[in-house]
């Protein structure tokens, strides 16, 4: 693998990817690196803890699976809009391996001039230089997974940065020219005052980063978390106090100029995440890597499809051919709700005339139920959309579990 990765970067665009109904002509790329130095105790990501890594095989098989793809449609003649390096801790791997994936993308795919190309990254795995090749490589937005500057939160959310690593990793990444940075925090976390949280979020504000995610800590099935709270060793926060934290979020961030545009999720002007609101919008996605999710709005309701999980078998699978596990034909219904409580995640919500127009029924002849949720107030019509309202965006979880 080239050591002087000859991708070249981009700026960031101000533009959305609208859905693309029918052949697939723009699509988003998810590589998945699922290796970490520790495994957080709340995580239930498709990662793995290593102290050594395959990391040029794993990046060859990726790069393997990705010519596969693009040698036939629906992906041939499509062109890439955005590229997202998820894990697992994506910065574990060097910038020459990251930039060798950019150039094999760009070698076999019509990349988008404005392309945008993250990277997730652990504030313990990264320092100036090592930021600044990964810019070069062609990364043009850096998303650091803070969670939190309260050592003693730290300690109970499993991470292996401090504090400190988290203040350093913001600097570096602006030293690195990294003008799309994106901060992770999360809330709720047992043991968490009021108070800690109001710092976190005033501190986050003071680093004042393109865009934030705030995301409420949930308790997923097969974690230990899970376990400890089962047995009563984790006591989860109140929802009074949940609540507030969010609140509190939303509040400080709109004060300072951050939109809220999804449920976790806030922006300057223009910095949303393009690549995630190709999930939120149903746009065409293709996942490498163990465990990759896709989906392509093929002629019917549109096709997904997942790899094999473990990193040796997909490895494995890769070099015979073919590392997918499930294929789906969505039904009808699953993707008519799909639409719906997708779309409803962003604050702009969705458009029932477009409802109608892919589906051939009225919004509301489908999910007679969000009559019901207009009728409580809970979704409200804006500039000809429906979106969840004040009270609905508490109660989102609630209300999209009624589309399940």
């Amino acid at each position: 693998m080239p050591s002087n990765p000859s991708f070249s970067h981009h700026p960031p665009t101000r533009g959305v990817v609208e859905r693309v109904d029918g052949l697939v002509d723009r699509f988003s790329i998810y590589v998945h690196i699922p290796y970490c130095q520790a495994k957080c105790p709340y995580c239930d990501f498709n990662s793995y803890a290593a102290v050594r890594w395959p990391e040029e095989d794993y990046a060859q098989a990726l790069a393997d699976e990705l010519r596969g793809y693009m040698a036939a449609p629906p992906w041939r003649d499509a062109m890439v809009t955005t590229i997202y390096f998820g894990g697992g801790t994506p910065s574990l791997f060097r910038p020459g391996t990251i930039g060798w994936l950019l150039d094999t993308i760009a070698a076999c795919a019509r990349v988008a001039p404005d392309v945008e190309v993250t990277l997730e990254a652990n504030p313990g795995t990264v320092e100036r230089a090592r930021l600044a090749e990964f810019r070069s490589a062609g990364v043009n937005r850096l998303s650091l997974g803070i969670q939190s500057f309260q050592p003693s939160l730290l300690a109970t959310l499993g991470r292996i940065h401090s504090a400190d690593d988290a203040r350093a990793a913001i600097a570096a990444a602006r030293a690195a020219d990294f003008d799309n940075l994106s901060l992770d925090l999360i809330f709720a976390i047992p043991g968490e005052t009021c108070e800690a949280w109001a710092s976190d979020v005033a501190e986050v504000l003071r680093h004042a980063p393109e865009h934030i995610s705030a995301y409420n800590l949930t308790y997923e099935a097969r974690t230990p978390f899970h376990a400890l709270r089962a047995r009563g060793e984790l006591v989860a926060l109140d929802e009074e106090a949940d609540l507030w934290m969010y609140q509190h979020a939303r509040a400080a961030f709109a004060a300072t100029g951050y939109a809220q545009y999804e449920i976790s999720n806030f922006a300057r002007p223009g910095r949303t995440a393009r690549h995630n609101r190709s999930y939120w919008r149903g746009t065409n996605y293709l996942g490498l890597g163990a465990g990759a999710h896709s989906y392509a709005s093929v002629p019917g309701w549109g096709r997904r499809w997942s790899n094999e999980r473990i990193p040796e078998r997909y490895m494995a699978a890769v070099d015979g051919g073919d590392a997918v596990t499930m294929r789906e034909e969505l039904p009808f219904e699953t993707a008519a709700a799909e639409f719906v409580f997708l779309g409803l995640r962003e604050t702009s919500g969705i458009d029932p005339s477009a409802f109608a127009a892919r589906f051939g029924r009225p919004l509301e002849e489908v999910h007679p139920e969000v009559r019901g949720f207009r009728d409580d107030g809970l979704i409200i019509e804006r500039d000809g959309r429906l979106a969840l309202s004040e009270r609905g965006l508490l109660l989102a979880d609630t209300i999209f579990a009624t589309f399940l």
